[in-house]
This record gives C-alpha cells, structure tokens and sequence, in this order.
C-alpha cells in the first residue's frame, strides 16, 4: 500500500495498477473492506489519468463507504462522489446509470456528501438536461484546480453534453430547434454549430432545416431495405441456379473442356504403359 501511495503521489500510475493486481491477488484480502476500498479508489484513480472513463468509474462506484477519511492522503470520500459520478455521466447509458448509480446503495452514501450532485444525476436521467448542465458549469472553475481532473474536465464535459443532445433527439423523427436550444439554454447559433459537428462526425444521423429551424432523423427505411435485400437474393439464386444447369448440361454432352494428361490416358486406353495383360497361354508382361 506504501508503494500504490507513493505511485499516485509521484503520478506513476503504471505502477499503481501493477501493485493493485498484485494486492487483490493476496490470500484473505477480501476480509480487509478497508484494504479492499482502498485499492478500488486508486485503481479508479489510476484509470481515469489514462483516460479510461468506464474503467474508472466502475472502480470509484464499487468503492466501499468503508474508507472514509482514512485515506485522505490519496483521496476524500467527496472527490469519490464527484470522480464517480462524472465519469459516470461522460460513459454510461441511461440503464447503466439507473442500475449502477441511482440505485445503487453503497455509492448512495458517497452521494450524500455532495446533495446537489445526486440531483444532477437524476435530472439527467430523467432529461432535465438544462439545470444538470448548469450545476456542472458552477462546479468547473473548481474542478479545473483538481489535482487528479484539471486535465480530463473539457474531455469529460463534452462527453457529458454530447450525450445529453444525442438522448434528447433520439426518441424524435424530428425537432424544433427552438424548443431544443431553450432545453439546453443556449443561442440558436450555438446550438447550430453544435448539432452541426456532431452530424459531419457521425454522432448522430440527421439533418438541419435551417430555414425552418428543424432537426430531421434520418432513419433507415427497414421495409424498403428488407426488399431490397430480398430481391438481390433472389437474383444470386437465378444466377447459381443457371450456373449449375450449364454445367450439368456440359457434362451430360461430353463437352467440358480436359487436360492434356487426362486425353493421352484416355488415347492409351487400358492396355497403356503399366496395365496388366493376360491371355490365353500368354506370359505376363
């Protein structure tokens, strides 16, 4: 453990993951809840400085309330709360979040430390997305000073927002882009220029009205592309099927074409270099 504190504090986060694997495997540690909590924040740790979202947010989230202050010297139990649910936010879908967050009683009590935080949360599950934009925003010039988040923060945070626009249009064929830019308390220019990058890049499938001021899905017609695929099927089978005809038709009227090997055996006949011939009083040959 002396060594994973010494790995974090001179940022040599290799060699935190590195002894972690090695404390995890250590007969009876399971019993050790502190030990165990302890190795789960600095993995976090470890993963969120390379940027593994996912990873680490799954490590702070598994994180037992047993640790408490003890190990304020890596990590406090409300930067659990904040790096947990962050990460959270920037990676997990909306079941994700239900299931390993929200209902999740052992990160609940890291929650708590940070009220505001868990209502952030729910409001982007339940597509609030303006107040938990806004909540996130009066906690960045803060985060920005954070010793282990200072470098993530843009990343995380558009992350975050990119998936609040791709969830709000998802369920829609199309949207007004008024309502949509007073959802998210932005200009109509900003919001534009925003929707516009995540179409070039592929995030979300869609296209702008701008005269009309609307985002239109552009969703895949299944029935005609079932057809579709139906009649290029169709078509493979006519040609395999007059394929194998000509052939069985070629065969049938001894007109395939032979090697040079197979004529001259065929000239030889049975009696050909090799063969066997007995007859009458004959000897053998």
């Amino acid at each position: 453990m002396n060594v994973i504190k010494v790995s974090v504090a001179t940022n040599n986060f290799s060699h935190v993951l590195n002894y972690v694997s090695k404390a995890e495997q250590t007969p009876g540690l399971a019993a050790n809840k502190l030990v165990d909590s302890q190795l789960k924040a600095t993995a976090g740790l470890a993963h969120l400085e390379n940027r593994k979202f996912k990873a680490a947010a799954k490590k702070f989230i598994e994180t037992g309330f047993e640790l408490g202050s003890k190990f304020n010297d890596v990590i406090a139990p409300e930067d659990i709360a904040i790096y947990g649910s962050l990460c959270a936010l920037a990676e997990y879908d909306r079941r994700e979040l239900k299931m390993e967050v929200l209902d999740n009683p052992q990160f609940q009590n890291y929650l708590e430390l940070v009220p505001r935080l868990g209502e952030c949360l729910s409001d982007f599950y339940n597509s609030k997305y303006a107040p938990c934009l806004a909540y996130l925003d009066t906690l960045k010039n803060d985060l920005l000073l954070d010793l282990h988040l200072h470098d993530h923060i843009q990343v995380l945070y558009e992350k975050v927002r990119t998936k609040a626009l791709v969830q709000y249009f998802s369920p829609y064929t199309s949207v007004d882009m008024n309502k949509m830019a007073q959802a998210f308390q932005v200009t109509m220019v900003d919001l534009e220029k925003e929707l516009s990058k995540l179409i070039v890049d592929g995030t979300i499938s869609a296209r702008i009205d701008s005269h009309n001021k609307r985002l239109y899905s552009r969703k895949v017609d299944d029935r005609r592309e079932t057809f579709d695929k139906a009649i290029l099927l169709g078509e493979e089978f006519q040609t395999n099927s007059r394929s194998i005809l000509l052939r069985v038709n070629l065969i049938r009227n001894n007109m395939m074409v032979k090697h040079q090997k197979m004529l001259e055996q065929e000239r030889r006949g049975p009696t050909g270099p090799g063969s066997i011939v007995m007859g009458g009083g004959g000897k053998k040959k």
